[in-house]
């Protein structure tokens, strides 16, 4: 679930800041923000993500139960950063979890779908 969501949360901010991020969509489409498979992982992903839209404009902070929105630099879209950032919170608090589950592999269906399910059937086998 923090996995997809927060890569669908990506990506939708993504296009719909295209035109206010200018050269840089592309190179951050082209980004291998998507490989994240393990709890940690998803951590460093969603820090990366934090620097970069505070790269593009967003001056933030983020804790472990708000989000803290200073400024968005005006052309980029709110509701879809604002999205964004709860989620890259959420996928932060990830670093509570005990480092032996922390560095397993999430199940993962498809590319598209993750199973809470099978997850937790591999880990307490």
């Amino acid at each position: 679930m923090f996995r997809r969501s927060l890569l669908d949360a990506f990506s939708d901010w993504l296009e719909k800041n295209r035109e206010a991020i200018g050269k840089w969509y592309e190179k951050l489409q082209g980004e291998t923000w998507r490989e994240c498979a393990t709890p940690v992982e998803i951590m460093g992903t969603a820090m990366w993500m934090f620097n970069r839209v505070a790269d593009l404009g967003v001056l933030a902070g983020i804790g472990p139960d708000q989000v803290s929105i200073h400024e968005i630099r005006e052309g980029l879209d709110k509701p879809s950063t604002v999205r964004l950032l709860h989620l890259i919170k959420a996928c932060m608090n990830l670093q509570c979890l005990p480092r032996e589950i922390a560095n397993q592999p999430i199940a993962i269906i498809s590319a598209k779908q993750f199973s809470l399910k099978l997850w937790i059937q591999q880990t307490h086998e």
